[in-house]
């Protein structure tokens, strides 16, 4: 028998579940219209950030985006720069008109973020292997300034090919960063196929608490799991192998190659509206 708590948590994450599908239409629709953007990395991260903002994860202010005190979000996989947009869109950041010239001459908004505090940028991104030492950077700050706030940092699992990337975990455990939390978009897929056929990580998660880390692993589309891991603090850091779908949310394009930096044709569009609703 379901009691009220019960019908109260389906009605919230039923709610949730129906504003991803929607953000997940927005985004659709931009890579229609512009023919640009690399729509099945941001699908694949979309819950991650969503969780972040959204489920009172990170602490922010939207009238205050310089608030010395802010959580740092720090976006190392750039493709997935237009789920960061959209996200911070509909959290009230950017306005609704913002990325009406998404990637264009004018635009303030490339397929990759470029830094702007005014929009809620931390970094800019696009070559891959630079965030995690940014994200150091900002969380070494904080101990020398006596903060509290933390920082989260998102890598590609593609992105791990980089060796800084391990040079900077190495770092992490040197100076005790127990304020960092680093989330690892792990959906086996990069540009030129499977990553596991590429360069495998093997035991991932092994990998990590070798390097010092509290590790954790989830499914990377799971909210409510997201935001309960995402909340924990830990005496060390904390690694998350969020475990993904590229192209998550479309049929046409979940698990496959062929997607990266191009947007959708008529008929994709088609498709993806018949998938996703009106975006209501």
């Amino acid at each position: 028998m379901l009691t009220l708590y019960d019908l109260y948590e389906r009605s919230a994450m039923e709610s949730i579940e129906n504003k991803i599908k929607q953000i997940r239409y927005r985004m659709a629709k931009i890579a229609y219209e512009t023919k640009r953007g690399h729509l099945s990395s941001a699908y694949s991260s979309l819950e991650i950030i969503f969780a972040l903002y959204y489920m009172k994860v990170m602490r922010y202010k939207v009238d205050d985006l310089d608030w010395n005190e802010r959580d740092r979000f720090i976006l190392s996989k750039g493709h997935a720069g237009l789920a960061l947009y959209c996200v911070l869109q509909d959290v009230g950041v950017l306005d609704i008109n913002a990325l009406n010239n998404f990637a264009g001459k004018m635009s303030d908004f490339s397929t990759h973020p470029v830094s702007n505090i005014k929009y809620g940028i931390e970094m800019s991104a696009g070559s891959l292997g630079h965030g995690m030492a940014f994200a150091i950077g900002h969380a070494y700050n904080a101990i020398l300034e006596n903060k509290d706030y933390r920082v989260y940092v998102l890598l590609g699992d593609g992105e791990l090919q980089e060796g800084s990337n391990w040079e900077a975990f190495l770092l992490v455990s040197a100076l005790k960063l127990n304020n960092i939390t680093v989330i690892i978009d792990y959906n086996n897929r990069q540009i030129a196929g499977k990553v596991d056929n590429i360069v495998p990580l093997g035991d991932l998660s092994k990998k990590m608490e070798s390097f010092g880390f509290e590790t954790y692993e989830v499914d990377g589309h799971d909210v409510s799991a997201l935001e309960c891991i995402l909340k924990k603090k830990d005496k060390k850091p904390i690694a998350v192998v969020a475990h993904t779908t590229k192209g998550k949310g479309l049929s046409f394009m979940e698990d496959l190659d062929n997607w990266h930096g191009r947007g959708l044709t008529e008929e994709e569009w088609s498709k993806a509206k018949q998938e996703l609703g009106n975006g209501e």
